[in-house]
Protein backbone atom coordinates (compact mmCIF):
# COMPACT_ATOMS: atom_id res chain seq x y z
CA UNK A 1 0.00 0.00 0.00
CA UNK A 2 1.19 3.76 -0.27
CA UNK A 3 -0.58 7.12 0.22
CA UNK A 4 0.03 10.27 0.48
CA UNK A 5 -1.01 11.66 4.10
CA UNK A 6 0.09 14.59 5.73
CA UNK A 7 -0.24 14.99 9.91
CA UNK A 8 1.95 16.72 12.30
CA UNK A 9 3.40 13.70 13.96
CA UNK A 10 3.84 13.80 17.81
CA UNK A 11 6.79 14.53 20.35
CA UNK A 12 5.49 12.82 23.41
CA UNK A 13 8.02 14.75 25.21
CA UNK A 14 6.12 17.96 25.43
CA UNK A 15 2.61 16.23 26.00
CA UNK A 16 0.84 15.67 29.24
CA UNK A 17 2.19 16.63 33.13
CA UNK A 18 4.75 18.82 33.51
CA UNK A 19 5.46 17.34 37.00
CA UNK A 20 8.85 15.83 37.90
CA UNK A 21 9.94 12.39 36.10
CA UNK A 22 8.32 9.52 39.25
CA UNK A 23 8.39 5.75 38.53
CA UNK A 24 6.28 3.09 38.55
CA UNK A 25 6.42 1.21 41.85
CA UNK A 26 6.82 -2.52 41.34
CA UNK A 27 4.83 -4.88 41.32
CA UNK A 28 2.45 -2.79 39.40
CA UNK A 29 -0.39 -1.32 41.34
CA UNK A 30 -3.54 0.14 39.28
CA UNK A 31 -5.21 2.85 41.48
CA UNK A 32 -7.64 4.32 38.65
CA UNK A 33 -9.26 3.27 34.84
CA UNK A 34 -10.73 5.80 32.73
CA UNK A 35 -12.78 4.56 29.79
CA UNK A 36 -11.30 6.09 26.37
CA UNK A 37 -13.92 4.75 23.94
CA UNK A 38 -12.98 3.19 20.78
CA UNK A 39 -10.02 3.64 18.45
CA UNK A 40 -12.17 5.72 16.04
CA UNK A 41 -11.90 6.67 12.67
CA UNK A 42 -12.23 10.31 11.43
CA UNK A 43 -14.98 9.53 8.58
CA UNK A 44 -17.45 8.27 11.59
CA UNK A 45 -18.29 5.83 9.60
CA UNK A 46 -18.96 1.96 11.45
CA UNK A 47 -16.07 0.02 10.74
CA UNK A 48 -15.69 -2.92 13.44
CA UNK A 49 -12.52 -4.39 13.54
CA UNK A 50 -9.59 -5.70 15.83
CA UNK A 51 -6.05 -5.57 16.82
CA UNK A 52 -5.30 -1.74 17.12
CA UNK A 53 -1.65 -1.97 17.43
CA UNK A 54 0.44 1.30 16.76
CA UNK A 55 3.83 1.65 16.36
CA UNK A 56 5.88 5.30 16.03
CA UNK A 57 8.05 6.74 13.41
CA UNK A 58 11.50 8.42 14.92
CA UNK A 59 10.34 11.08 13.63
CA UNK A 60 7.13 10.67 15.80
CA UNK A 61 4.49 10.06 12.87
CA UNK A 62 2.08 7.02 14.56
CA UNK A 63 0.37 4.45 12.71
CA UNK A 64 -2.55 2.00 13.85
CA UNK A 65 -2.58 -1.22 12.76
CA UNK A 66 -5.87 -3.18 12.59
CA UNK A 67 -6.93 -6.92 11.55
CA UNK A 68 -10.48 -7.30 9.77
CA UNK A 69 -12.22 -4.91 9.23
CA UNK A 70 -15.55 -4.79 8.06
CA UNK A 71 -16.11 -1.39 6.05
CA UNK A 72 -19.21 0.57 6.14
CA UNK A 73 -20.02 3.37 3.98
CA UNK A 74 -21.52 6.97 5.59
CA UNK A 75 -24.73 5.36 4.94
CA UNK A 76 -24.46 2.05 6.85
CA UNK A 77 -24.09 -0.13 3.78
CA UNK A 78 -21.57 -2.96 4.55
CA UNK A 79 -19.08 -2.51 1.17
CA UNK A 80 -16.44 -5.72 2.14
CA UNK A 81 -13.94 -6.75 4.70
CA UNK A 82 -10.17 -5.59 4.69
CA UNK A 83 -8.25 -8.40 6.42
CA UNK A 84 -5.27 -5.54 7.14
CA UNK A 85 -5.31 -2.35 7.41
CA UNK A 86 -3.25 0.99 8.56
CA UNK A 87 -4.61 3.92 9.47
CA UNK A 88 -2.54 7.37 10.69
CA UNK A 89 -3.21 9.42 14.49
CA UNK A 90 -2.25 12.91 15.45
CA UNK A 91 -2.19 12.24 18.83
CA UNK A 92 -2.24 16.02 19.77
CA UNK A 93 -5.92 16.31 18.61
CA UNK A 94 -6.96 12.74 20.04
CA UNK A 95 -5.11 9.38 20.84
CA UNK A 96 -7.53 7.61 20.00
CA UNK A 97 -9.16 8.95 16.04
CA UNK A 98 -7.21 7.93 13.51
CA UNK A 99 -7.32 8.14 9.60
CA UNK A 100 -7.34 6.44 6.20
CA UNK A 101 -6.05 9.55 4.28
CA UNK A 102 -5.31 7.07 1.06
CA UNK A 103 -9.14 6.41 0.32
CA UNK A 104 -9.50 10.17 -1.81
CA UNK A 105 -11.43 11.51 -4.62
CA UNK A 106 -10.53 12.78 -7.70
CA UNK A 107 -9.86 16.30 -5.57
CA UNK A 108 -8.25 15.36 -2.93
CA UNK A 109 -10.71 15.12 -0.43
CA UNK A 110 -11.21 12.49 1.73
CA UNK A 111 -13.53 9.44 0.72
CA UNK A 112 -16.03 8.31 3.16
CA UNK A 113 -17.99 5.45 0.83
CA UNK A 114 -14.68 3.31 -0.38
CA UNK A 115 -13.63 0.25 1.24
CA UNK A 116 -10.65 0.70 3.29
CA UNK A 117 -7.47 -0.71 1.20
CA UNK A 118 -5.49 -3.46 2.46
CA UNK A 119 -1.58 -2.28 3.83
CA UNK A 120 -0.20 -5.47 2.43
CA UNK A 121 -0.92 -6.93 -0.59
CA UNK A 122 -1.31 -10.00 -2.35
CA UNK A 123 1.46 -10.97 -5.08
CA UNK A 124 -0.32 -12.38 -8.46
CA UNK A 125 -1.76 -15.62 -8.49
CA UNK A 126 -2.36 -15.33 -4.60
CA UNK A 127 -5.99 -14.47 -3.21
CA UNK A 128 -8.73 -16.36 -3.40
CA UNK A 129 -9.94 -19.68 -4.69
CA UNK A 130 -13.47 -21.59 -4.88
CA UNK A 131 -13.01 -22.84 -1.48
CA UNK A 132 -10.39 -20.80 0.15
CA UNK A 133 -8.71 -17.54 1.02
CA UNK A 134 -5.59 -15.50 1.84
CA UNK A 135 -5.30 -13.68 4.95
CA UNK A 136 -2.62 -11.44 5.95
CA UNK A 137 -2.50 -10.45 10.06
CA UNK A 138 -0.11 -8.01 11.53
CA UNK A 139 0.48 -8.14 14.92
CA UNK A 140 4.54 -7.15 15.05
CA UNK A 141 3.90 -3.69 14.29
CA UNK A 142 6.71 -1.22 12.49
CA UNK A 143 9.93 -1.05 13.24
CA UNK A 144 11.62 1.97 11.89
CA UNK A 145 15.23 0.68 11.50
CA UNK A 146 16.83 3.03 9.39
CA UNK A 147 16.33 6.42 7.00
CA UNK A 148 18.34 5.87 3.31
CA UNK A 149 19.99 8.30 0.70
CA UNK A 150 16.90 10.06 0.08
CA UNK A 151 15.63 10.80 3.43
CA UNK A 152 13.02 8.27 3.72
CA UNK A 153 12.61 6.24 6.86
CA UNK A 154 12.55 2.63 6.51
CA UNK A 155 11.14 -0.35 8.37
CA UNK A 156 9.80 -3.65 8.58
CA UNK A 157 6.54 -5.36 9.41
CA UNK A 158 5.83 -8.92 10.20
CA UNK A 159 3.01 -10.50 9.34
CA UNK A 160 1.34 -14.37 9.77
CA UNK A 161 -0.16 -15.80 6.40
CA UNK A 162 -3.44 -17.75 6.93
CA UNK A 163 -5.63 -19.73 5.08
CA UNK A 164 -9.21 -19.50 5.35
CA UNK A 165 -11.85 -21.93 4.14
CA UNK A 166 -15.02 -19.89 2.85
CA UNK A 167 -18.28 -19.29 5.06
CA UNK A 168 -15.93 -20.91 8.11
CA UNK A 169 -15.84 -18.84 11.17
CA UNK A 170 -12.14 -19.65 12.75
CA UNK A 171 -8.63 -18.72 12.58
CA UNK A 172 -8.17 -20.61 9.47
CA UNK A 173 -4.62 -22.84 9.15
CA UNK A 174 -1.51 -20.82 9.71
CA UNK A 175 1.47 -21.00 6.94
CA UNK A 176 4.39 -18.68 7.57
CA UNK A 177 5.39 -16.11 8.57
CA UNK A 178 6.66 -13.02 6.26
CA UNK A 179 8.21 -9.92 6.77
CA UNK A 180 7.58 -6.72 4.84
CA UNK A 181 9.68 -3.85 4.17
CA UNK A 182 8.02 -0.34 5.26
CA UNK A 183 8.91 3.12 3.54
CA UNK A 184 7.86 6.38 4.78
CA UNK A 185 8.36 9.73 3.99
CA UNK A 186 7.72 12.43 6.08
CA UNK A 187 8.97 15.45 3.47
CA UNK A 188 6.67 14.18 0.63
CA UNK A 189 3.94 12.41 2.52
CA UNK A 190 4.62 9.10 1.27
CA UNK A 191 4.08 5.66 2.89
CA UNK A 192 4.41 2.15 1.06
CA UNK A 193 4.70 -1.42 2.36
CA UNK A 194 5.64 -4.10 0.38
CA UNK A 195 6.10 -7.86 1.10
CA UNK A 196 9.02 -9.76 0.31
CA UNK A 197 9.29 -12.20 -1.98
CA UNK A 198 12.51 -15.05 -1.37
CA UNK A 199 13.43 -17.89 -4.10
CA UNK A 200 11.28 -19.73 -2.44
CA UNK A 201 8.35 -17.77 -1.62
CA UNK A 202 7.51 -14.78 0.58
CA UNK A 203 7.77 -17.25 3.56
CA UNK A 204 10.89 -15.86 5.71
CA UNK A 205 9.66 -18.50 8.56
CA UNK A 206 8.10 -21.46 7.35
CA UNK A 207 4.94 -23.28 9.37
CA UNK A 208 7.33 -26.06 11.57
CA UNK A 209 9.40 -23.06 12.64
CA UNK A 210 8.75 -20.55 15.92
CA UNK A 211 6.87 -17.31 14.29
CA UNK A 212 9.50 -14.95 14.80
CA UNK A 213 8.70 -10.85 14.06
CA UNK A 214 4.77 -12.07 14.21
CA UNK A 215 4.05 -11.91 18.07
CA UNK A 216 5.89 -8.69 18.29
CA UNK A 217 9.25 -6.82 16.92
CA UNK A 218 10.94 -4.03 18.89
CA UNK A 219 13.97 -2.60 18.10
CA UNK A 220 16.84 -2.94 21.09
CA UNK A 221 18.38 -0.25 22.71
CA UNK A 222 21.12 1.29 20.78
CA UNK A 223 20.00 0.15 17.30
CA UNK A 224 22.05 -2.87 16.74
CA UNK A 225 19.55 -5.53 17.08
CA UNK A 226 15.95 -5.84 16.13
CA UNK A 227 14.20 -8.58 18.84
CA UNK A 228 11.90 -10.85 16.68
CA UNK A 229 9.62 -12.37 19.34
CA UNK A 230 7.36 -15.06 17.92
CA UNK A 231 5.27 -18.43 19.14
CA UNK A 232 6.86 -21.73 19.03
CA UNK A 233 4.93 -24.02 16.98
CA UNK A 234 3.86 -26.93 19.30
CA UNK A 235 0.85 -24.49 20.16
CA UNK A 236 1.71 -24.05 23.91
CA UNK A 237 1.89 -19.99 23.30
CA UNK A 238 5.27 -20.13 24.06
CA UNK A 239 6.96 -17.62 23.03
CA UNK A 240 10.45 -17.81 21.58
CA UNK A 241 13.06 -14.87 20.34
CA UNK A 242 15.71 -14.10 17.57
CA UNK A 243 17.63 -10.85 16.90
CA UNK A 244 18.87 -9.37 14.13
CA UNK A 245 20.82 -5.97 12.59
CA UNK A 246 18.56 -3.70 11.33
CA UNK A 247 19.75 -3.76 8.07
CA UNK A 248 20.11 -7.82 7.77
CA UNK A 249 16.61 -8.49 8.54
CA UNK A 250 15.93 -10.36 5.54
CA UNK A 251 19.23 -12.76 5.44
CA UNK A 252 17.56 -15.71 7.92
CA UNK A 253 20.54 -17.09 7.67
CA UNK A 254 22.33 -14.25 9.63
CA UNK A 255 19.51 -14.15 12.50
CA UNK A 256 20.66 -15.52 16.42
CA UNK A 257 18.04 -16.96 18.83
CA UNK A 258 18.14 -16.78 22.24
CA UNK A 259 18.70 -20.31 23.83
CA UNK A 260 18.43 -19.68 27.25
CA UNK A 261 22.01 -18.99 28.38
CA UNK A 262 22.87 -17.23 25.47
CA UNK A 263 22.37 -16.59 21.37
CA UNK A 264 23.40 -19.51 19.22
CA UNK A 265 23.40 -19.38 15.42
CA UNK A 266 20.83 -22.47 15.45
CA UNK A 267 16.95 -22.22 15.44
CA UNK A 268 16.47 -25.49 16.98
CA UNK A 269 18.45 -24.73 20.09
CA UNK A 270 15.74 -21.55 20.92
CA UNK A 271 14.00 -21.19 24.01
CA UNK A 272 11.15 -19.29 25.42
CA UNK A 273 10.97 -16.49 27.12
CA UNK A 274 7.61 -16.26 27.51
CA UNK A 275 4.85 -19.05 28.06
CA UNK A 276 1.02 -19.06 27.47
CA UNK A 277 1.10 -15.75 26.32
CA UNK A 278 -1.34 -15.06 23.28
CA UNK A 279 -0.92 -11.15 21.94
CA UNK A 280 1.41 -7.96 23.59
CA UNK A 281 3.67 -5.59 23.27
CA UNK A 282 7.36 -5.01 24.40
CA UNK A 283 8.39 -1.61 24.36
CA UNK A 284 11.41 0.75 25.58
CA UNK A 285 10.80 2.79 28.72
CA UNK A 286 11.72 5.05 31.32
CA UNK A 287 8.47 4.62 33.83
CA UNK A 288 10.56 2.29 36.32
CA UNK A 289 13.21 5.44 36.81
CA UNK A 290 15.45 6.83 34.36
CA UNK A 291 18.80 5.29 36.14
CA UNK A 292 16.86 2.15 36.81
CA UNK A 293 18.17 -0.64 34.73
CA UNK A 294 14.43 -2.08 34.15
CA UNK A 295 14.45 -0.65 30.34
CA UNK A 296 11.90 -2.85 28.78
CA UNK A 297 8.18 -2.96 29.62
CA UNK A 298 5.44 -5.54 28.33
CA UNK A 299 1.32 -5.31 28.30
CA UNK A 300 -0.58 -8.10 26.33
CA UNK A 301 -2.77 -11.00 27.42
CA UNK A 302 -2.42 -14.92 28.13
CA UNK A 303 -3.72 -17.50 25.77
CA UNK A 304 -5.78 -18.71 29.36
CA UNK A 305 -8.97 -16.57 27.28
CA UNK A 306 -9.50 -14.45 30.91
CA UNK A 307 -9.97 -11.08 29.36
CA UNK A 308 -6.98 -10.20 32.06
CA UNK A 309 -3.70 -7.90 30.90
CA UNK A 310 -0.57 -8.85 31.88
CA UNK A 311 2.51 -5.86 32.82
CA UNK A 312 6.31 -7.26 32.51
CA UNK A 313 9.48 -5.72 32.63
CA UNK A 314 13.13 -6.76 32.23
CA UNK A 315 16.98 -5.20 32.03
CA UNK A 316 17.08 -6.74 28.67
CA UNK A 317 15.08 -8.06 25.75
CA UNK A 318 15.48 -11.74 26.70
CA UNK A 319 14.78 -11.41 29.84
CA UNK A 320 14.50 -13.29 32.74
CA UNK A 321 11.20 -11.51 32.43
CA UNK A 322 8.87 -10.37 35.58
CA UNK A 323 5.25 -10.40 34.66
CA UNK A 324 2.30 -10.09 36.68
CA UNK A 325 -1.75 -9.89 36.23
CA UNK A 326 -3.09 -6.11 36.41
CA UNK A 327 -4.98 -6.72 39.51
CA UNK A 328 -8.60 -4.86 39.83
CA UNK A 329 -8.36 -3.99 36.09
CA UNK A 330 -12.38 -4.31 34.50
CA UNK A 331 -12.75 -5.30 30.78
CA UNK A 332 -15.69 -5.06 28.94
CA UNK A 333 -17.42 -4.78 25.86
CA UNK A 334 -19.40 -1.72 24.18
CA UNK A 335 -21.60 -3.23 21.88
CA UNK A 336 -25.05 -3.90 22.59
CA UNK A 337 -24.40 -7.34 22.77
CA UNK A 338 -21.25 -9.42 23.37
CA UNK A 339 -20.36 -12.16 20.88
CA UNK A 340 -17.08 -13.04 22.05
CA UNK A 341 -16.39 -14.59 25.43
CA UNK A 342 -13.40 -13.14 25.89
CA UNK A 343 -11.06 -10.35 25.06
CA UNK A 344 -8.10 -10.09 23.43
CA UNK A 345 -5.19 -7.93 21.59
CA UNK A 346 -4.30 -6.32 24.17
CA UNK A 347 -1.89 -3.44 23.33
CA UNK A 348 0.00 -1.04 25.10
CA UNK A 349 0.46 2.86 23.27
CA UNK A 350 2.97 4.07 25.68
CA UNK A 351 3.24 7.57 23.34
CA UNK A 352 -0.16 8.65 23.77
CA UNK A 353 0.87 9.99 28.05
CA UNK A 354 4.07 10.24 29.79
CA UNK A 355 4.09 7.33 32.03
CA UNK A 356 7.48 8.00 33.66
CA UNK A 357 5.79 11.38 34.81
CA UNK A 358 2.62 10.28 36.36
CA UNK A 359 1.95 6.82 36.09
CA UNK A 360 -0.52 7.12 32.90
CA UNK A 361 -0.60 4.69 30.40
CA UNK A 362 -3.36 4.20 27.61
CA UNK A 363 -4.22 0.28 26.87
CA UNK A 364 -6.44 -1.10 23.88
CA UNK A 365 -8.24 -4.68 23.77
CA UNK A 366 -10.72 -6.23 21.10
CA UNK A 367 -13.93 -7.25 21.69
CA UNK A 368 -13.91 -9.40 18.77
CA UNK A 369 -17.64 -10.75 16.32
CA UNK A 370 -18.50 -8.93 13.17
CA UNK A 371 -19.63 -5.95 15.49
CA UNK A 372 -16.60 -5.92 17.63
CA UNK A 373 -14.11 -2.68 17.97
CA UNK A 374 -11.02 -1.77 20.13
CA UNK A 375 -11.58 -0.47 23.09
CA UNK A 376 -9.16 2.46 24.49
CA UNK A 377 -8.73 2.61 28.58
CA UNK A 378 -6.18 5.43 30.32
CA UNK A 379 -4.68 3.18 33.25
CA UNK A 380 -2.90 5.00 36.37
CA UNK A 381 -0.47 2.98 38.14
CA UNK A 382 1.08 3.50 41.41
CA UNK A 383 4.26 5.82 41.14
CA UNK A 384 6.87 7.18 43.77
CA UNK A 385 9.54 9.60 43.80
Amino acid sequence: MSSDVSSPGYDQHNHGSTSPARRVVWPPKLILQTPMGYLRDSSGNYLPRDIGRSSVFDDGFIIFQFGDTFCHTMNGHFIGLTSNNASFCDATKDATVSSYFTIKDSDGSRNSEQRVPAFLEFFPGEGDTKTHFLKFWCFSGIVDAHIDQNGNHCGVCYYEAREMQKGAIDDGVYLYTGIALVTWNRKSCFLEAKRERFPQGPQLFLADEPRFGAFCAVMGIGKEYIYLYGHTPDNSKSVALARIPPRRALLKTEHEYWNGSGWCSKMKDSKPVFTTMQHGQIFQTDMFGRDSPWKYAFIGCTSLADSKAQFGRSKQPQGPWEVHEVKGLRTYAMQPYDPSPFKYCFYPHPWAFQTERDGDMMITWSEGGMNGGVIAELLRFETAA
